[in-house]
């Protein structure tokens, strides 16, 4: 469920916002919303502070390996800053290195003393840089050498006893130094630089202490965004936010103590009212995967993470689809647990169980053969309705079909009831959607599948034909349904075009249900890359160290497909929930997440 929140307004004396700051941060309950644009110069100063720390940071790599030097906080900042200097100042100078030998390679190895010490003697020599195509010739008495051609563009060395000028050719001036001391610089420098990330690297067991100063600086960088951004009223300041309905008493509690000014109400509708999601303990690991990609529901939406969790572990299953990568991502998984996140962890020990089970449902396992499976016995395990040769695939396409139905009729039976608590005949709607959702069911797998789902109610010719009569009577009440009922008379002014659409959203739901066919075409495609890599490296006979090489081959093909399905699930396995499902169920993920006003400490 998304947690039911008040907007809550908090008055103090102004000299006193420091304090009640304090107070309101040691609470950890209130979202703050800013009354002004936050702008001070404390604010400025506490940003670049914040920067400044946040540079060091990510210059110093991450490695709990790395030994502590027993360098207190302002040595490792000092000693990290001197290096960044030295880099960038590296850094720009093998730019213009690099630069200058692109600029005069063309030329070969000119040496620049050289060319100065003819000028005195009466010889000049001068670079120059003419079109290929402009087919200049050199002024008289000047003798010319071509010395090179790069694309466009020829290049020239020009000798006369007199400074000259050549109408149409650029003059080049003379290198800094000579070619090869040019590149010797560059190698130096790149050294150099190299050599600066491993004194960074150095440092990676001091990076903690860089962090905590890094965290107390972004704590003071809010601090100083939500006093900027309070209002104030003569002698009066205030803060405005939201605040779980459940931890209002604790704010009043506070309010009594500290003779604060409290007025709480209910969000209005023009209220960017923050999301904090209350779900069921099973189904939050999905909570990682919203995090991810930074998606949440409206306030005024509903908590789909339960229906998430289920589809997602589902699609998952399938679209990897293979019980041997199951069986490494599990174990890669319990291997890395420190590593991960709570929400991660239990997602992915779900996810690969779920993968696990279905390969061997299937018999997938690292696209081996069926037949060498069912010689080790793991035939038994596989659920005939997905492994008949004849059937399996069209049984599996159907089943798609199946869940895509199953999922979108939730979006809209989940909307009848929350229509019906509010007493609206909007709900009629949404049944039309559910019964015509089922429709597309069957005219799927009719014109995908030549019936072959319908086929399992054994129903005769006279009974299937009377099947579809009712279906296209079903259809056209639902179609009515939705026209009566998909707004008020009163909107049809505004809302006129809904109607005209409708035709589109109808073969929209269609599509919408034959879109979960991905399920299957991705997963059946990464077991065809896999059986085919199988084929190629191991079939026929072969000495034994072409085995030897085939197992690593085997090894990098594997690890590609495997990179390749998880390509798969972040695509398609999302999409189905973020965009098909969420379409149906009218979830706009437009919701922004709820960020207390708090310590560290206590954020930790």
């Amino acid at each position: 469920m998304i947690v039911k929140m008040k907007k809550l307004t908090l008055l103090s004396l102004a000299y006193d916002r420091a304090a009640t700051l304090d107070a309101l941060r040691e609470l950890g309950v209130l979202h703050v919303t800013p009354v002004v644009a936050p702008s001070s110069a404390h604010l400025e100063e506490a940003r670049e502070k914040a920067t400044g720390l946040r540079r060091l940071l990510d210059a110093i790599p991450a490695d709990a390996a790395v030994k502590k030097t027993g360098r207190d906080v302002f040595a490792v900042m000092a000693d990290t800053a001197h290096l960044l200097e030295q880099e960038k100042e590296w850094r720009e100078r093998l730019e213009a290195v690099e630069a200058e030998i692109a600029r005069v390679e063309p030329f070969g190895a000119v040496e620049p003393g050289a060319i100065k010490d003819l000028r005195e003697k009466g010889v000049f020599v001068q670079l120059y840089r003419a079109p290929v195509k402009s087919k200049l010739t050199p002024p008289e008495g000047v003798s010319a050498i071509h010395v090179a051609t790069r694309k466009t563009d020829s290049y020239w060395a020009l000798i006369a006893q007199a400074p000259i000028e050549w109408p149409g050719a650029d003059e080049q001036r003379l290198p800094e130094d000579a070619l090869p001391e040019l590149q010797n610089e560059a190698g130096s420098l790149r050294q150099g630089l190299v050599g600066i990330r491993e004194e960074l690297a150095k440092s990676a067991g001091d990076r903690y202490l860089i962090e905590e100063l890094y965290q107390k600086a972004e704590a003071e960088v809010t601090l100083q965004e939500v006093r900027a951004g309070m209002g104030t009223v003569e002698e009066l300041a205030y803060v405005q936010g939201f605040v779980p309905a459940h931890d209002v008493e604790k704010v009043r509690e506070a309010a009594a103590q500290h003779g604060w000014g409290l007025m709480v109400t209910d969000p209005g509708p023009e209220d960017d009212v923050p999301v904090k999601l209350r779900s069921p303990r099973w189904s939050k690991p999905i909570h990682a995967v919203f995090r991810g990609i930074s998606i949440l529901p409206g306030y005024s939406e509903a908590d789909v993470s339960v229906v998430f969790m289920l589809f997602f572990s589902l699609f998952f299953a399938m679209i990897v689809g293979d019980a041997g990568y199951g069986l490494i991502f599990l174990g890669l998984t319990l291997y890395f647990r420190k590593k991960l996140p709570t929400d991660a962890f239990w997602l992915l020990v779900v996810t690969s169980a779920c993968t696990t089970v279905w390969g061997f449902a299937t018999g997938t396992l690292f696209g081996m053969n069926p037949e060498i499976l069912a010689r080790i016995g793991l035939d038994k395990f596989q659920i005939p309705f997905l492994t008949d040769p004849l059937n399996g695939a069209k049984n599996i396409m159907g089943f798609c079909f199946l869940i895509g139905a199953i999922q979108i009729t939730i979006g809209h039976v989940w909307n009848i009831v929350d229509l019906v608590r509010d007493k609206q005949l909007k709900a009629l709607e949404q049944l039309g959607w559910t019964v015509s959702t089922w429709f597309m069911f069957f005219l799927a797998d009719s014109m995908v599948l030549n019936g072959h789902m319908l086929g399992y109610l054994n129903l005769s010719e006279a009974a299937t034909a009377m099947f579809w009569k009712v279906m296209l009577y079903a259809l056209g009440v639902s179609v009515a349904l939705i026209i009566l009922f998909m707004m008020k008379p009163s909107e049809l002014k505004d809302g006129w075009f809904n109607l005209a659409l409708l035709p589109l959203n109808l073969v929209g739901n269609f599509t919408d249900v034959v879109s979960y066919v991905r399920l299957y075409a991705v997963g059946s495609a990464g077991f065809a890359v896999a059986y085919a890599f199988n084929n190629m490296i191991f079939g026929g006979d072969k000495p034994w160290w072409a085995l030897l090489l085939g197992a690593l081959l085997a090894f990098l093909a594997h690890t590609l497909n495997v990179l390749l399905c998880a390509m798969g699930v972040l695509v398609h396995g999302i999409r189905l929930n973020t965009l098909e499902f969420a379409n149906h169920k009218g979830i706009s993920w437009s919701g922004s997440p709820y960020r207390p006003f708090m310590k560290r400490e206590s954020a930790a």
